[in-house]
């Protein structure tokens, strides 16, 4: 088993230790009920209903069996590899491959990674290695070859149609403090602040003691010193006066390369990690920073309220939609053709099957937003919170099963347009409703007038930026590529001779490519590049 990081700047994990009859047991991450189990077996009952990231590893000296179980939504990350002769267990995905790899590349699961951004299912780069999924318990024997995989917790929505709308506000009004009191109780405490609804609620529970405490301390970044998201973040921090950094994200990823591979370990592209920019900032201000990620998913619909009488395959469809990127340049040039493989039906087929193990779910808009937990959330959103976890131990609030219990019992219907979260922070911090919300540029108050007494306001804004011929970047991908620094460092890790990428795709293409994208940077073929620069840099890092 194999705990250890690469990178001497990584914090790690919390840690507890202890003996349970014939067994030792070992957490990593925040579990609440760890000293209240006295059996193996009271750890797999008591599962479902902890709170926290965490991941619990167990040697039980009498079966000679390891036991691992992961949280409800697979927020910390372990991987076992098995090369047919040796097994390797661990957090660490470049370590568990050296040690038990055969290190051939998957390149049905690379595949759905080029067309999705995020690997499927419990894939990896290797055939013969895994992620260990979200809400299961793991047994291995002492050589490290997998003896049961079995879910401890499944999806159940039960929406209470009997509790009314105004109760649910207030309802989600105790949990949120619950969780958060909870999230604030000690250490130096980070709380990144967007133009958002997400991060603002968090700051609904911090009290005039927390802030007197001088613990919290509130950052926000933008892509330009005039940040429309840095403006109104340095605005809700002042609300509840607390101490507010204003930074300017400049080009930073291509120097940052060695590291960011440490933390996101290739599974996501590296420019979705724009975190990486503060990173050394968050080290030296705090020992927690307070995640609000997913929050977005929770509080809103997905698109299929109300309800539709939809078929599975229409699910189905609607659900690739949700997930797959309009671009296909890389499924063209970069995997291997494989004559008779049809990759429309690989691509169905790994969304079909997570769709199908959730089908206890009636509702169809709540199905997809379980098939985005089980998938996006678990394999694209998680990996960045990796760089947080380098600097300080990140409490993601939206994972909180104290919290996810009570979405289990939201009506889709009420969450429409964020009607819930915009009447929790109507209700439970009008100060901070009254700021702007930077999707609609107007505050809780009066964003239902976006395309009515709004719209003379947004067309001056438009105009103005046209006379003035304001550039504005609007994703991390154009403050690092469109510049002549980043277009050195994509040259580099693209074109330059020997690369492992060579293997896979000829340089002729992937110049063509580059001169097409600085002629016509669109969203498109900034999404390829950023993928191509991910792919190569983990090949010459982890698989060279």
């Amino acid at each position: 088993m194999h705990l250890g990081e690469s990178d001497e700047t990584w914090k790690g994990f919390p840690f507890q230790a202890r003996t349970i009859r014939h067994a030792q047991v070992f957490v990593l991450g925040e579990f609440a009920g760890f000293n209240d189990a006295d059996s193996l077996d009271d750890f797999e009952k008591n599962m479902p209903s902890q709170t926290g990231s965490f991941l619990v590893f167990a040697w039980d000296e009498t079966e000679h069996q390891w036991h691992v179980w992961t949280d409800r939504f697979g927020t910390l990350h372990a991987y076992h590899a098995w090369d047919g002769h040796r097994g390797a267990l661990g957090t660490f995905a470049p370590a568990v491959a050296e040690a038990a790899s055969q290190k051939k590349l998957d390149w049905e699961a690379l595949t759905a990674w080029f067309s999705f951004g995020f690997f499927p299912a419990d894939r990896t780069h290797f055939t013969d290695m895994r992620i260990l999924r979200p809400a299961s318990h793991y047994v291995f024997d002492q050589h490290g070859r997998l003896l049961t995989q079995a879910r401890y917790w499944n999806w159940q929505y039960c929406p209470d149609d009997k509790r009314s709308y105004a109760d649910t506000v207030e309802e989600l009004g105790r949990v949120f403090h619950e969780v958060m009191q909870d999230a604030l109780r000690d250490g130096r405490v980070a709380v990144p602040i967007s133009g958002g609804l997400d991060s603002r609620s968090t700051l609904t529970a911090i009290s005039s003691d927390v802030t007197r405490s001088g613990r919290v301390w509130s950052y926000s970044y933008g892509y330009a010193k005039n940040s429309v998201e840095t403006k109104i973040a340095r605005q809700v921090s002042r609300a509840r006066n607390l101490p507010f950094t204003a930074y300017t994200i400049e080009p930073y990823l291509l120097d940052e390369m060695d590291r960011l591979l440490a933390y996101t370990e290739g599974y996501q592209d590296v420019t979705q990690a724009r975190q990486m920019f503060v990173r050394d900032d968050i080290a030296d201000h705090s020992d927690v920073l307070i995640a609000a990620l997913w929050g977005d998913v929770w509080f809103s619909d997905m698109g299929l309220t109300p309800a539709p009488n939809i078929s599975d395959n229409a699910l189905l469809q609607y659900a690739i939609k949700k997930v797959r990127k309009k671009d296909g340049w890389l499924l063209d040039h970069v995997v291997p053709p494989n004559p008779g493989d049809d990759v429309e039906s690989l691509l169905n087929g790994f969304v079909q099957n997570e769709l199908q193990a959730l089908q206890n779910i009636a509702d169809p808009d709540f199905r997809i937003k379980a098939f985005k937990t089980e998938q996006w959330s678990f394999r694209w959103s998680i990996p960045p919170t990796r760089v947080f976890q380098s600097a300080a131990w990140p409490r993601k609030i939206f994972y909180d099963t104290r919290l996810t219990d009570f979405f289990l019992t939201v009506p889709s219907s009420f969450l429409v347009g964020r009607k819930l979260q915009i009447d929790f922070l109507k209700r439970f911090a009008p100060d901070l409703a009254r700021i702007t919300w930077q999707v609609y540029d107007a505050n809780l108050f009066h964003y239902q007038y976006f395309n009515t007494l709004l719209l003379p306001k947004r067309a001056i804004k438009k105009v103005w930026r046209m006379l003035s011929r304001e550039k504005v970047f609007e994703r991390n991908w154009e403050t690092q590529f469109l510049n002549p620094q980043g277009r050195a460092g994509l040259e580099h890790w693209l074109t330059r001779t020997g690369l492992r990428l060579h293997e896979f795709v000829a340089p002729p293409p992937l110049q063509n490519l580059l001169d097409e994208f600085y002629t016509s940077p669109t969203a498109a073929r900034g999404y390829t590049i950023s993928m191509l620069l991910t792919f190569s840099a983990w090949l010459e890092k982890w698989d060279n």
